[in-house]
């Protein structure tokens, strides 16, 4: 059995090399079937395109991912929905589906707000689509008023090729054992994915292991990763 000497979690979580690699950006996702709205959010974060965005799908498609490639913070603000400022040229709001109806008022006064000022942009996402969305009519035409997309998460052959992949630039040999349980326990998104990879990597290094599955699940704890069922 394999000996474990876990260097401090905070020691791991705080490396230069995951520090840069855990923030999303446009350049770390992994578009998939998404190319189009990609393209469309990168000329919006540089001040082209449409003034209004909506991107909806299911959670683990990478919907927050983009908005903070976006506008770096915007999940992780105070305000709920941001306030209107003069000069401020990119606004994002994420899970519009679950605003209640102060929040809606909030989130319409921002849309009109950018509407009139030629330089804003303000990219929204929800779980479902437009009209389907539990919000006043007036937020879901302001919606309506810019392109929407589905945002389709990665299937399980593409995602698990792409973490082969970016387990190969790590010197990591994914063997089927590991992608099984990967595919069974852990979350299906890819940053989560690559997270677990990165920090298995420098587990590795730091003991002088090859990566294994038992160091993979070593990561998912320290990570702090949820697995599905970790009993199993």
């Amino acid at each position: 059995m394999e000996s474990s000497s876990l260097p401090p979690d905070q020691y791991l979580l705080d490396l230069p090399e995951l520090q840069g690699r855990d923030r999303p950006t446009f350049a770390n996702f992994i578009p998939g079937e998404n190319t189009e709205v990609l393209a469309v959010l990168c000329g919006m974060a540089a001040g082209r395109g449409p003034k209004f965005l909506y991107i909806y799908g299911p959670r683990g498609a990478g919907l927050t991912h983009l908005l903070e490639a976006f506008l770096p913070g915007s999940t992780e603000s105070d305000f709920r929905v941001p306030l209107y400022q003069p000069g401020v040229r990119k606004y994002a709001v994420d899970d519009i589906d679950a605003l209640d109806e102060g929040y809606s008022r909030e989130l319409l006064q921002l849309q009109n707000a950018v509407y009139g000022d030629p330089d804003a942009r303000l990219v929204c996402a929800g779980r479902f689509p437009p009209k389907e969305l539990p919000l006043p009519e007036g937020v879901k035409n302001r919606l309506l008023g810019g392109p929407c997309y589905f945002v389709a998460p990665l299937n399980e052959e593409d995602r698990f090729r792409e973490l082969s992949r970016q387990a190969a630039l790590r010197g990591i040999l994914l063997t089927p054992d590991m992608t099984q349980w990967m595919s069974r326990h852990l979350p299906r998104d890819m940053r989560s994915l690559t997270r677990i990879m990165d920090v298995a990597n420098q587990i590795a290094l730091h003991s002088k292991r090859r990566v294994t599955l038992q160091i993979i699940r070593e990561a998912v704890k320290v990570s702090g990763v949820e697995e599905k069922d970790p009993e199993l």
